[in-house]
């Protein structure tokens, strides 16, 4: 009897050890799944057209030449200590532009962080920046790939000395093209509606390029569009040193100099009008 007390006590200690070992566990992966990453609101943003398995955590950042760029990482449900989001920039670590803010809610705790890139330019089309969180048994990141589309103004020598006529406005991904994305597709031609002030439908779309029509001298007023140090075409062809809008002086001499000599012309016949009077 004593051994069968024995082994009946051995296989309870047993039980209740595996359920300690259990439990702990448990805890452990419930702490983790709980824990939740994503980028903070941002119209920029979009989810790829049709994402591939692996790629969730994979969102894309429609942006134009000169703009910048205000990304939000939102870490939700972990807990205190929290620890610090991480940057990187094409696989290298960046520096904090600003300190992580942590708010706690009911007992839950959330935390966010930004990073900025100012004046956005050509050569980062294609670049990737990823947020990273890791605590204990948790790690994991969210990640945004720029899609940066530049300017690119079609016009004539005529119409670029007398700031007179349309303009075509070209807006194309800068070393890439982005087939087949909707959504990306979608939030370029509101931006490009924003940005000139015609209707969504008015944009023309054709091999991954964006265009719209304008006068001249309504594009050189426009500072959003001269932000994007748009590069000139002339019929068809790229300017020589990729000449930007301000090469476009307005020169109104040939005009000047075609009412000059009206204006001489009608004093000349004047004159003579009152010599004849006169005689």
């Amino acid at each position: 009897k004593l051994i069968l007390l024995d082994s009946l006590l051995q296989e309870r200690f047993k039980t209740m050890t595996l359920l300690r070992i259990c439990f702990v566990m448990w805890l452990m992966v419930s702490s983790v799944l709980s824990v939740q990453m994503d980028w903070g609101d941002n119209p920029d943003l979009v989810e790829e057209s049709f994402t591939i398995q692996g790629r969730e955590h994979i969102k894309l950042m429609v942006v134009l030449v000169g703009e910048s760029i205000d990304l939000e990482c939102q870490v939700l449900f972990t807990s205190k200590p929290v620890s610090q989001i991480r940057w990187r920039f094409n696989g290298k670590q960046r520096d904090q532009s600003e300190n992580q803010i942590l708010e706690t809610k009911d007992g839950d705790v959330f935390i966010e962080n930004h990073f900025k890139i100012n004046n956005i330019t050509e050569d980062m089309d294609g670049s990737t920046v990823t947020c990273e969180y890791a605590k204990g048994e948790y790690a994991d990141r969210v990640e945004a790939s720029l899609n940066i589309f530049k300017l690119e103004i079609e016009t004539s020598e005529d119409i670029c000395e007398t700031c007179d006529g349309d303009v075509k406005l070209i807006f194309k991904e800068a070393k890439r093209s982005s087939p087949n994305e909707t959504n990306v597709d979608r939030r370029i031609r509101s931006k490009i509606a924003k940005m000139t002030n015609v209707q969504f439908d008015d944009i023309t779309v054709d091999n991954d390029e964006y265009s719209v029509s304008l006068p001249i001298a309504t594009v050189k007023d426009n500072q959003a569009i001269l932000a994007m140090r748009p590069h000139l075409l002339f019929n068809g062809n790229l300017g020589s040193d990729n000449i930007t809008l301000t090469a476009c002086k307005c020169d109104l001499s040939r005009w000047t100099k075609g009412w000059n000599m009206v204006y001489g012309i009608w004093n000349m016949v004047w004159n003579m009008s009152k010599k004849l009077k006169w005689n």
